[in-house]
């Protein structure tokens, strides 16, 4: 199994000094467990809604320069929101800045206030991110792009750089929630990345991925070349007592903000039928108590953690594992703890 860091930060003024301490804190992390032997580090991209994570190739670009080993990835860069060819060329660029090191994780989102920011009609977010990520596919691999879409048309456009890897870095597609999505990736033949924390229960989410092999051995993919994903909460310390007491804490305020994130503006289209009612309705369901006991948050001692991941593996057949460690302003010295009591005495059990 391999192991990584995902930022999908939520910004508390009153947390961080400033944006330099926000980021700081997590260039630190980051080159920490480049040290500690994590695989990879993904950047999520928001605009409204209390992120301040706007831009994951610039940060992406500037963690390449302070690092030699880990893979850079996004989870996920939303690619409706995007003109395809300019997100082919910096998403290149930070592949060959980073020496061939870019993972490019791609989704649509789920809050409708993004759409807005961009005045553009979230019934349209499918189409635009198929039609996107297949002009950026063409631009990696072709040497002119030409696209006669519904939202896009473009004529004999050279894009560049090129990506260092060949045929282009691995594709990565958000798995979250809608049956759709599963199948689109599994079709595809790109890598599921999962949410374990939309799914208490977890024969709901095996279900959901019974979907994704389904449609990859119909399309004629490879299993074994094919990567699960799945993205928690991470809280290691001494005592069960201890992680949860602290894991709980940071936890729960992030649930509250992640859930209300789009209170004031449901979503309507047919599109997001799962997302009816908002996130709050999606997501802030589950209590504490449910998310822990369906193994949804890897928080506990080494032991009670390296349980967890195993029981995801059997069920789930993860095979990468990504974490969240400063959600909710969770403190930077109990981060760094966490990250390197895990190195030291989980990640030995799956390598």
């Amino acid at each position: 199994m391999k192991f990584g860091a995902l930022y999908i930060s939520d910004y508390y003024p009153e947390r961080y000094k400033s944006a330099s301490h926000y980021y700081g804190e997590m260039m630190e992390q980051i080159q920490y467990e480049e040290e500690l032997g994590f695989d990879s580090v993904l950047f999520a991209e928001h605009y409204v809604g209390g992120y301040a994570f706007p831009s994951p190739p610039v940060f992406a670009a500037a963690v390449a320069q302070k690092t030699k080993r880990i893979r850079l990835g996004t989870g996920v860069t939303l690619l409706p929101l995007n003109n395809p060819i300019r997100t082919a060329e910096e998403y290149a660029m930070v592949d060959v800045l980073s020496d061939g090191r870019l993972d490019f994780g791609v989704g649509r989102g789920v809050l409708k206030s993004e759409y807005d920011l961009f005045d553009i009609n979230e019934s349209e977010s499918q189409g635009r991110f198929h039609e996107s990520l297949e002009i950026i596919l063409q631009a990696w691999t072709q040497e002119t792009v030409s696209y006669a879409g519904k939202y896009y048309k473009i004529n004999e456009v050279v894009a560049l750089p090129k990506p260092v890897q060949k045929p282009h870095p691995p594709i990565w597609a958000a798995c979250a929630v809608t049956p759709e999505s599963f199948v689109w990736a599994g079709q595809k033949g790109f890598h599921p990345m999962t949410v374990p924390f939309a799914y208490p229960k977890h024969e709901d989410l095996k279900s959901k991925l019974d979907l994704y092999w389904a449609a990859s051995k119909a399309a004629g993919h490879d299993p074994k070349t094919v990567e699960v994903m799945g993205a928690y909460h991470l809280s290691v310390a001494d005592t069960d007592e201890e992680a949860h007491a602290l894991g709980r804490e940071y936890f729960t305020r992030y649930w509250k903000f992640f859930a209300g994130l789009d209170q004031k503006v449901a979503w309507k289209s047919s599109d997001y039928k799962e997302y009816k009612g908002g996130l709050s309705k999606l997501f802030g369901n589950a209590s504490y108590e449910d998310l822990d006991q369906g193994d949804c948050v890897i928080f506990g001692t080494p032991e009670r953690c390296t349980r967890r991941l195993q029981r995801a593996e059997k069920d789930f057949g993860l095979t990468y594992a990504i974490f969240e460690i400063n959600f909710g302003g969770f403190p930077h010295k109990e981060a760094m703890k966490s990250l390197e009591m895990f190195a030291k005495y989980v990640m030995p059990n799956f390598k």
